[in-house]
């Protein structure tokens, strides 16, 4: 059972979690409607979010392992989020569409100073037979502060899309507030993924699979989200109906989280993940063949199941590649994949749109979420029931 300490300690990076993840919702709702309205190509779009994502994913690997060698993972996460904070506050004050674009990247960037180290951090905290339990828990945070932050977007939009940036700057701040309650963590001891290796090395070689297997998926996810928003906004709604719409999926992935994580621990993480990838691809094909817009509140409520059994599933693996000393590094390869793959995705969807048009776009990342939930049928034979993947 959690001591009191690990249990405060899981409750503020859950909370400043939830901050962060509600400062995403803005700008991935909205930012990319606000600059076609300014003239932007899809394609210019996607190219956007993919430097700004390729920079924030290196990024992550570097901060995971500054993390592991220095310990003040604390002040790491603090610097980082007051870096971003003042990144949006000068986005509030720009007017010309150059110096937007420059500090949207900027903000971006100091994003990846939290997503590897927290996700560390959880890990370090958790017991072993109940780590994705503790991933479920700590990711639920993030649904519920993007489902409100969907909410409070959508409200403000209605009012002009430049209300995005403010919005953000509250949401960013509140999470450097609260980041300043984080204790100092330490690993729990003698896990039993610590303690029972695998004596082979074969699953260490498996862990490329997997890595392609969350970059394909997580590729095919940005291009469908990035796109989405402007697709339903093309078919005549109002952008606060569009943010109940996303909202709803993202409070759907609250249960779903708890529900991912336990079967992550009472059955196989890999298993879990390729369910997520293989349903996530079915609803990016919907996305390209439904046009009712009142049928997408029940496809984005499945897809909210989905992206949680795909996320939790995945924190639980790659934490337990390595041991304590290097679960920051492997939370930041994973992460590194995960958001390589999302920096691709808006601009590989956006050559596709321009090129053939959204319904096309759509139509291809299904295909390739389908594939990515292939590269890890390996995995599914090879690392029995709760071994996990060791990596030494």
């Amino acid at each position: 059972m959690e001591s009191g300490k690990t249990g405060y300690a899981l409750l503020v990076i859950s909370i400043v979690g939830g901050f962060v993840w509600a400062s995403f919702a803005p700008f991935s709702l909205f930012l990319g409607v606000y600059l076609v309205s300014q003239g932007l190509s899809y394609a210019s779009i996607g190219l956007l979010m993919t430097a700004t994502s390729i920079l924030s994913s290196f990024l992550q690997l570097v901060f995971g392992s500054l993390a592991d060698k220095y310990q003040n993972t604390r002040l790491i996460i603090s610097l980082t989020l007051l870096a971003r904070s003042v990144a949006c506050l000068i986005l509030v004050f720009s007017r010309d569409l150059v110096s937007t674009l420059l500090w949207y990247v900027v903000s971006g960037i100091f994003l990846s100073g939290f997503l590897p180290i927290a996700q560390s951090m959880v890990a370090k905290l958790s017991e072993d037979e109940r780590l994705g339990f503790s991933m479920g828990k700590y990711r639920l945070s993030g649904s519920l502060g993007w489902a409100f932050s969907c909410i409070l977007t959508g409200l403000f939009a209605q009012y002009g899309m430049w209300s995005i940036f403010p919005v953000t700057l509250v949401l960013s701040f509140s999470s450097f507030l609260a980041s300043l309650a984080i204790p100092g963590v330490k690993g729990i001891a003698g896990s039993r993924r610590e303690i029972g290796r695998l004596e082979t090395s074969k699953p260490a070689k498996l862990v490329v699979f997997f890595i392609l297997s969350v970059f394909l998926s997580s590729l095919s996810m940005s291009a469908a989200s990035s796109f989405l928003n402007i697709f339903l906004f093309q078919l005549g709604n109002d952008p606060f109906f569009i943010g109940i719409i996303i909202a709803i999926g993202a409070f759907l992935e609250v249960p779903a989280m708890y529900l991912g994580g336990i079967l992550s621990d009472k059955t196989s993480e890999t298993l879990v993940l390729m369910t997520g990838e293989i349903g996530l691809g079915i609803i990016y094909w919907l996305y390209g063949t439904v046009k009712n817009i009142y049928t997408y509140i029940i496809i984005q409520g499945i897809r909210g199941v989905l992206y949680a059994f795909f996320m939790v599933s995945g924190m639980s693996l790659s934490s337990s590649m390595g041991d304590v000393e290097k679960k920051g590094f492997y939370a930041g390869l994973y992460n590194l994949s995960l958001q390589f793959g999302m920096a691709l995705g808006p601009f590989i969807g956006g050559l596709v749109s321009d090129a053939f048009g959204l319904l096309a776009m759509f139509l291809t990342v299904s295909i390739i979420s389908e594939l990515s939930s292939t590269l890890l049928i390996p995995l599914a034979f090879s690392v029995k029931k709760k071994n996990g993947l060791k990596v030494s």
